[in-house]
């Protein structure tokens, strides 16, 4: 009897270590469409500069040159917020110019009819089999001039996405819609910004403009155990995203649904939450301090205009010589702890906006060459760590020279698409 019950003992610990090795070997990207996905982040860049002689003028033709280049994945702006506070789907816009502008410039104020634009943008993608990804960066228009204030009321927010998604339901583009993602890179840019800060008594989030909001987003996160969000935020932060992601994914069963973080991710991983689709976090050079006590990069002007870059890049060669394994163990490092969350929690692992500094600009002080190693070598890791998505870098648009290296963005996009 007793080397029976032995034997049922060992059969149940050989059954049980089975089931775990299958649990851990399963490849969510495997019942996924598309298994993989290689991503250009064109913001709200694919509107702002839709104009006669903009660089997204014809949308059928940087539509080409993405396939080209080894895309099948564009992820924009939606702009939620804009098209929540329109009377008229027919209803036209201003967005402001600024021709100094990192993302999206526009030389002057130009008139923008959103919602006939989006149908425009998506019925391309959609013609092409181009996925999309919907974000928002809580952008506005000149006649909505506190447009994030108008949505700090979480169900009005939803209101504005649940606008957005009903017309494109009504034009039958919602197919190629791999996932949506409420707020870009909570909570630098999200309308419940200022809640947040009210529950921690600091003004430490809310941000003027879309670069504080890009400076705050890059900047390096402590290793300190504690979490740096306070009781009452964390549950403020816990019940927003709980009770977003279920509302849709009731109302769209059909859709998946995530919040992209730049911070905060260990906070939100204490959360336990398990209704993210999607885990889609971004990985930033100048999440390193090494990089950044070297480099000075916090102290750049950083715009379109004629800066004197020549310190920072003589400090990047510097930086890339003496330290360039230190940060690639420390991009290994995020990478794993993310690939452990994304397990942890059964939702795939993405990226859209990544690898080197958040900002670089064509400029005669700034050298290219070393980012496209680091880029592509931050690709490879995409592959190793099995990313569903992945992008070469937060540059991926047609105002870029880099745009014209059409042989590296095929490598680096197929090489990822091979693995």
């Amino acid at each position: 009897m007793k080397n029976i019950s032995r034997y049922l003992i060992l059969i149940v610990c050989i059954f049980s270590y089975t089931i775990h090795l299958k649990a851990q070997t399963y490849d969510m990207r495997s019942d996924l469409t598309p298994s993989r996905l290689t991503i250009a982040m064109w913001d709200y860049s694919w509107l702002n500069q839709h104009y006669t002689g903009g660089f997204f003028e014809d949308y059928n033709k940087v539509t080409d040159e993405l396939i080209e280049r080894g895309f099948n994945t564009v992820r924009i702006d939606a702009f939620p917020l804009v098209i929540g506070k329109m009377e008229t789907m027919e209803q036209v816009v201003t967005i402001e110019g600024d021709p100094l502008r990192n993302w999206g410039a526009s030389d002057k104020d130009r008139k923008h009819a959103v919602v006939t634009e989006l149908v425009e943008f998506m019925k391309m993608t959609k013609k092409k089999n181009i996925s999309v990804i919907l974000s928002s960066w809580g952008t506005g228009a000149i006649e909505f001039p506190e447009i994030r204030k108008d949505f700090e009321n979480p169900r009005e927010h939803w209101q504005a996405w649940e606008k957005v998604l009903d017309i494109l339901k009504e034009n039958d583009l919602l197919s190629h819609v791999v996932y949506i993602d409420f707020d870009q890179e909570f909570p630098y840019f999200s309308p419940v910004a200022p809640e947040l800060n009210r529950l921690g008594q600091e003004k430490n989030i809310e941000t003027t403009s879309a670069l504080q909001a890009m400076e705050a987003a890059g900047s390096v996160e402590s290793n300190f155990k504690k979490l740096k969000w306070n009781s009452a935020q964390m549950t403020f932060v816990r019940s927003y995203f709980n009770s977003t992601l279920t509302h849709f994914q009731h109302k769209y069963p059909e859709l998946r649904f995530t919040f992209s973080l730049t911070s905060y991710w260990k906070e939100v991983r204490a959360m336990n939450l398990k209704t993210f689709d999607v885990l889609e976090l971004h990985f930033w050079m100048t999440q390193s301090e090494r990089f950044n006590s070297r480099s000075g990069f916090g102290g750049l002007t950083k715009d379109r205009g004629q800066h004197d870059y020549k310190d920072y890049m003589n400090r990047l060669e510097k930086t890339m010589n003496s330290v360039r394994p230190m940060l690639m163990k420390d991009m290994h490092n995020r990478l794993a702890w993310a690939k452990e969350w994304s397990e942890e929690i059964g939702a795939p692992l993405t990226t859209t906006e990544a690898w080197g500094p958040w900002w670089h600009m064509d400029h005669k002080d700034l050298n290219w060459e070393w980012l496209y190693d680091w880029c592509e070598g931050g690709m490879q890791l995409s592959a190793e760590y099995k990313l569903w998505g992945t992008t070469p870098w937060n540059y991926s648009h047609p105002y870029w020279n880099n745009w014209t290296n059409v042989a590296w963005y095929t490598k680096v996009n197929n090489g990822f698409l091979d693995n």
